[in-house]
């Protein structure tokens, strides 16, 4: 990945990526730390199925998703998810329960950030009919044992359903 032509300090064409997260100038010892960013996700219950929405956009548009998306500064997972939830399907939620993690990529106008993706869970009482029609081109209510994996979009989410259904068959 080559982020950074020039550095952003000294102007200096003498940058490098270590391959991992880390650009430094050898000219001026600047350094940007191209860290993992924090996302998390919802796995909505209702009626014994998950919510899934139907991804509007790129990055793989079409494919079935969790709602969620990333955290901004100052958010914890919760809020930040909350905030989502909110924006994508005019819900908040007042208990959720953790899951897990997982590690996933996420690709934007040609940069793509690892991501680290929290997966909480929750039931609803009734479907959300308020959607951000820009992100969700529909909302489908799939068994989580009979949902096809190769339709799920991201791999930390369909990490995520295997861990929700181990979490449920204990």
């Amino acid at each position: 990945m080559k982020m950074f032509r020039f550095c952003p300090s000294c102007g200096s064409k003498d940058i490098l990526f270590d391959n991992i997260k880390e650009f430094k100038c050898n000219s001026c010892s600047f350094s940007y730390f191209h860290n993992v960013a924090a996302a998390a996700a919802a796995m909505l219950e209702y009626d014994g199925k998950i919510l899934f929405i139907r991804r509007q956009r790129e990055p793989r548009k079409g494919k079935l998703d969790l709602p969620g998306g990333f955290i901004d500064p100052d958010e914890s997972a919760e809020e930040g998810l909350n905030r989502e939830l909110t924006e994508e399907l005019g819900i908040t939620l007042d208990k959720m329960e953790y899951i897990g993690s997982s590690q996933n990529t996420y690709e934007y106008k040609g940069i793509i950030y690892n991501t680290c993706d929290m997966l909480f869970y929750s039931k609803i009482d009734t479907i959300p009919t308020q959607l951000d029609e820009s992100e969700i081109a529909a909302i489908e209510l799939i068994d989580p044992y009979k949902v096809s994996m190769d339709e799920i979009a991201f791999i930390s989410s369909q990490k995520g359903l295997e861990l929700f259904k181990k979490s449920r068959s204990v």
